[in-house]
């Protein structure tokens, strides 16, 4: 599910003001600044008070935090489980028992703006193919639009064997090097052809 609007759901725990934008400048008093009642697009408070209000709302249902990530929600009802999982304005669920479900959908629509996206099939870069006997997931995607964006759809699997005991130093005179865009390359592994 998505939250239309997410941030301007989130209230302030502070005063904070703003200037008066352009276009909407008041002319009687053009030196004043708005005081804000409610989280506002570009504010660096939006999504911390966005995502305190929507924890607030899930533990008062009876949800419980992850330990470990704190975007996950878990509630358990007897031998069920409901694991809700938020990624800024996005929420993925999921449970052993359709009714979990169906009650998390209703409560967060009645609280908030919501719109259904339908089954899983594509979250993070994971795409997710949903089995009768489980969740396959994988990367394919990525791995050829990263080969598309270097050109490489055409390349063939090769073994590159280098020595584990020799030591690398930089090449002080060589050219620079953008080392992020060869890290991208150690992510997947695609055979083609």
């Amino acid at each position: 599910m998505d939250v239309k609007s997410a941030f301007l759901n989130g209230s302030l725990n502070e005063e904070l003001y703003v200037s008066q934008p352009p276009g909407f400048e008041d002319h009687l008093y053009p030196n004043h600044v708005f005081k804000l009642k409610k989280a506002l697009y570009g504010l660096k408070q939006e999504p911390r008070q966005w995502y305190e209000r929507l924890s607030n709302f899930l533990l008062s249902k009876g949800y419980a935090r992850g330990v470990v990530d704190k975007t996950l929600f878990i509630r358990k009802h007897d031998n069920d489980v409901i694991l809700v999982q938020v990624y800024v304005d996005d929420i993925i669920f999921g449970s052993n028992n359709n009714t979990l479900c169906e009650e998390f959908v209703s409560a967060m629509q009645r609280e908030f703006e919501m719109s259904m996206m339908g089954e899983l099939t594509y979250f993070l870069g994971l795409q997710v193919k949903q089995l009768k006997h489980g969740t396959f997931l994988n990367q394919s995607k990525y791995c050829f639009d990263l080969l598309k964006k270097f050109k490489m759809e055409d390349c063939k699997e090769a073994s590159t064997s280098i020595a584990t005991n020799c030591l690398m130093d930089a090449d002080e005179a060589g050219q620079p090097v953008d080392s992020t865009k060869y890290r991208r390359f150690g992510l997947c592994r695609v055979q083609i052809g």
